[in-house]
């Protein structure tokens, strides 16, 4: 049997007047389904996905890791962003898990940190009419490609293991790109599905277009566009 996908999103909206608490979705997806696999849309920057928990058995996990990390979270949560407060329950949930002896595997495949601080800036102002402007598109086709990449990298290294399931802790939007990526389209139906209603870029005059405009774009654009 083939693997099994479940995509679960979460809200990234920071807490208003009308915010009732953190998403639970995919902490409670955890417990349900039991992954063998939870993939993370967070930043990575090291050269694979791989995160440090994989490297030990379910009684060796670095379980004060954890706790360190669920202090941040809420250190950030008083920092004006409560929504982090969804990513307690999940790692607790995982690590519940460990203490079965269900060794799920946990990667982050997002663009590294220095690219999505920069993209946060524009989202947080400008979503969603930016979505109208083909810069907006720049920035998602440039991570949708690398988190293509390395959900690929975590395929291929679990190829011999059979009838997983693999949890997708990205938002659907995010999902429907990626998969569409992850079947090698040609670079016309890329063009098409990111810039194509975009009259005033072409794939011959977008790359100096993206120089001019933001240097950082312009470095990742480089390393994984197909339209250099």
């Amino acid at each position: 049997m083939p693997h099994k996908f479940i995509q679960v999103s979460s809200k990234e909206q920071s807490a208003t007047k009308n915010w009732c608490g953190p998403d639970l979705r995919q902490a409670k997806s955890v417990l349900k389904h039991r992954p063998d696999i939870i993939i993370f849309e967070l930043a990575n920057s090291g050269r694979t996905p791989e995160t440090i928990y994989n490297k030990y058995n379910c009684i060796n996990k670095p379980y004060g890791l954890i706790k360190e990390h669920i202090k941040k979270v809420r250190r950030s949560a008083r920092n004006n962003y409560p929504e982090a407060l969804a990513d307690i329950p999940i790692w607790e949930n995982i690590a519940k898990l460990w203490k079965d002896n269900h060794n799920v595997f946990v990667y982050r495949v997002d663009i590294a940190k220095e690219f999505r601080l920069e993209l946060f800036d524009v989202w947080q102002w400008s979503y969603p009419c930016i979505k109208k402007n083909w810069f907006w598109w720049v920035p998602m086709y440039i991570r949708e490609k690398i988190m293509a990449k390395n959900i690929n990298w975590i395929l291929q290294k679990h190829k011999n293991e059979k009838n997983l399931t693999i949890a997708i802790f990205i938002q659907k939007e995010h999902w429907g790109r990626i998969k569409f990526l992850m079947k090698n389209p040609s670079k016309k139906k890329i063009w098409n599905l990111y810039f194509g209603k975009f009259k005033e870029i072409s794939p011959k005059n977008i790359t100096q277009k993206i120089k001019e405009i933001n240097k950082m774009y312009y470095k990742y654009w480089m390393r994984i566009s197909d339209f250099e």
